[in-house]
């Protein structure tokens, strides 16, 4: 007998043709399926935009919530060149004069000449951080400081001492100052003010505890109180004709009261309020006798609308795109005879009548409670538009806008703007709240939609296999009834 190498041959029917058809019959579900899938998905992307920037309205709501973020002020100073002034955001709008009478300085002071390979001696340098007075004739060591001892050997020069002296970290800084012949030890306090000045004292090796005899180490101290036993008079570094600045702190005066600072930077004298002295302003002052001829300065600060304006901005801009988005997805379009993928979604509807009602509510406590009293005022789509005019007016007039947004009185419904919309951002997007809910509906039903197009696909294939089976049996019985046609022919 002749094997069927092929199903139908046997039958002469076309099996082929017939099963295909049939399972294309059991696989018609698929077509809805992936209809619903594909509506599915674009919900699903749709409500990826919505997420976004619900999350961009309540990140602008939430820093905006702050009250810190609407003050600003504007500093100006009559002459930079001698002062300038910056303001922080609880500085109060106000005007004064200031007067720089003296700056703040470091206490600098120079060795005489020398060799660049000259080594003054053996023996200890005594530092002491402290100010000077009355000539100055007078030391006053510094609250809480202590000598600080600097080992000379006979073999250091002046490039060697001042290395020395700088790693002792004695809060005097040393260098060597070359003018093309010779040397000289440079010495000079880390810090400005009074209090910083400094003594340097030297005991020689060999010699008496302390020595001023200008020779030797000693031609490297700086202790004006002390004189030369020989000649009386100031040795080493405070020798008459070697130039000297004494450190000393700054004094100025705020509308004619008196401050002084140990630095050139005064922070306290003014709430939020920061000044840094340039150069003097008064001539010819003299700070024993208080005298001298004054050229006082402007100072001014100001309120600075501008970051409350870009405030206001930022929420219209997260707020408007986030609505015109809801709008698109839930708005039946009467041209095109075409639904948005949200039409009727009560989740959605229910987030946009939220919105809505929020924006037509007040804040308690505020001179203005409404959003259209400052100018934002709501479209027949449900939109904001800026009223620039009343905004202007609202911005320049004290604290009432950052009210409106930042009130807050314990109440979702009566606080400020920005808390209410704050709270609700936080609320939809947390666990259980309507965005998360939503977003685990779309994908549960995309899920189901997979699972199902998969059973569909599964039974057909269960379907084909027991059709070709049948077949193939049919085949065969027909392959023997023809022969045996033949063999009764």
């Amino acid at each position: 007998m002749a094997t069927i190498s092929s199903v139908g041959i046997g039958s002469g029917l076309d099996v082929n043709s017939i099963v295909s058809q049939l399972v294309a019959l059991e696989k018609q579900p698929l077509k809805i399926l992936a209809v619903q899938a594909t509506n599915v998905q674009a919900q699903i992307s749709s409500f990826g935009d919505i997420q976004s920037q619900f999350a961009t309205l309540t990140d602008v709501a939430t820093r905006i919530s702050d009250a810190s973020v609407w003050a600003a002020r504007n500093a100006s100073s009559s002459n930079t060149s001698a002062a300038t002034i910056t303001a922080a955001s609880t500085a109060v709008a106000s005007t004064f004069s200031l007067d720089v009478d003296q700056l703040a300085t470091k206490q600098s002071v120079a060795s005489a000449a020398m060799s660049s390979v000259t080594t003054p001696g053996a023996g200890t340098l005594t530092l002491r951080l402290g100010s000077w007075s009355t000539g100055p004739t007078a030391f006053t060591p510094a609250t809480g400081s202590a000598d600080v001892a600097v080992t000379v050997a006979g073999t250091d020069t002046i490039a060697m001492i001042a290395a020395n002296i700088n790693s002792a970290n004695a809060g005097v800084t040393a260098s060597v100052f070359n003018d093309g012949t010779n040397v000289r030890l440079l010495l000079q306090s880390k810090t400005t003010g009074a209090a910083a000045g400094f003594r340097m004292t030297v005991a020689e090796s060999g010699g008496p505890p302390t020595n001023n005899d200008n020779a030797g180490l000693s031609r490297l101290a700086f202790d004006p109180a002390t004189n030369d036993p020989l000649t009386s008079l100031p040795s080493g570094m405070a020798t008459a004709g070697i130039p000297v600045q004494y450190a000393q702190d700054a004094r100025a005066r705020i509308n004619g009261l008196a401050v002084i600072s140990a630095t050139n930077t005064l922070t306290n004298n003014l709430p939020g309020v920061t000044i840094n002295l340039v150069a003097t302003t008064t001539t010819n002052y003299n700070a024993t006798a208080d005298t001298g001829t004054r050229s006082p300065l402007a100072m001014a600060i100001s309120e600075d609308v501008t970051p409350a304006v870009k405030n206001v901005n930022d929420f219209v801009t997260a707020y408007n795109a986030l609505n015109k988005t809801l709008s698109d997805l839930t708005k039946y379009n009467a041209a095109t005879k075409t639904a948005g993928l949200f039409q009727g979604d009560s989740t959605i509807v229910g987030m946009q009548n939220v919105l809505r009602s929020m924006l037509g509510s007040s804040s308690l406590g505020a001179t203005s409670q409404h959003l259209s009293d400052v100018g934002l005022e709501r479209q027949l789509d449900g939109s904001l538009t800026i009223n620039t005019a009343k905004l202007s007016i609202a911005a320049n007039n004290g604290t009432g806008l950052q009210q409106l947004f930042t009130n807050n009185n314990g109440d979702p419904m009566t606080n400020g703007f920005a808390l209410k919309f704050k709270t609700l951002g936080q609320g939809v997007a947390a666990s259980g709240g309507s965005v998360t809910n939503k977003a685990a509906v779309l994908q549960k039903a995309l899920d189901s939609n997979t699972a199902a197009q998969t059973k569909v696909n599964d039974a057909a294939t269960l379907f084909e296999a027991r059709l070709r089976a049948r077949y193939s049996a049919l085949d065969a019985q027909m392959a023997q009834l023809n022969a045996l046609n033949s063999y009764v022919t």
